[in-house]
């Protein structure tokens, strides 16, 4: 429904607190927006509404695809539609990693409206239709494996509409549940990294020019 521009603009509107109107546009939202790579060296990265799978030579194949879903508009749309009535809100697939169960995990940024507690992570086995692992996320840009399980990084914690730019970082544990890591510092966080017991994570600040990499130690508790 959103072409990759929309949504970037959408996501630049939401963290300055600028208002954010849809656009209708061919298609879903575009990518690519993140890769990773199997135990057998093939590259997987996130695109539109799915999951592809690349050859050396460039051929794609589609692993998995991700639902859209109707949800309320958050005010009146340019087009008509009147606050509460439902619109369609598309996936937007962003992270993904290869978990150590050697399934592949994917986070949705959602598509407008943005709705907070809407995004979810998606556990997707080759061969095998997509299964939801956890939700109840808002705005997810990033996912990575550390001391307990899967951290979750959202680029903004009460959603691109609500002009807070304030990220979060959380650890899905057993049964889908999670909880807040970290929040302080986090300024429109973009990007994880978690090596020896440390997640770094990289913000906007107050861009251009103020970006930053701040580091957690994480005890997995």
């Amino acid at each position: 429904m959103f072409a990759a521009v929309v949504v970037a603009a959408a996501l630049a509107a939401g963290l300055v607190g600028a208002p954010v109107e849809p656009r209708e546009a061919a298609g879903v939202a575009a990518g690519p927006f993140d890769a990773a790579v199997d135990r057998r060296g093939r590259v997987y990265v996130t695109e539109g509404d799915a999951l592809i799978r690349l050859t050396p030579k460039g051929r794609r194949t589609t692993v998995a695809s991700f639902p859209s879903r109707m949800v309320p508009a958050p005010a009146r749309l340019p087009d008509g539609t009147a606050r509460g009535r439902p619109v369609r809100m598309p996936p937007v697939p962003t992270a993904v990693t290869l978990g150590p169960d050697g399934a592949f995990y994917v986070g949705e940024l959602t598509g407008f409206p943005f709705p907070p507690g809407r995004a979810r992570v998606w556990r997707v086995v080759p061969g095998r239709p997509p299964e939801v692992y956890a939700g109840g996320f808002t705005a997810v840009v990033d996912l990575a494996w550390g001391p307990g399980g899967l951290y979750v990084l959202e680029i903004a914690k009460n959603g691109l509409l609500s002009g807070d730019r304030t990220g979060a970082l959380l650890r899905v544990g057993g049964g889908g549940r999670h909880e807040t890591v970290a929040t302080a510092g986090l300024t429109a966080p973009s990007g994880l990294t978690i090596r020896d017991g440390v997640a770094y994570v990289t913000t906007c600040g107050d861009c251009p020019g103020e970006g930053s990499v701040r580091s957690f130690r994480l005890n997995g508790a």
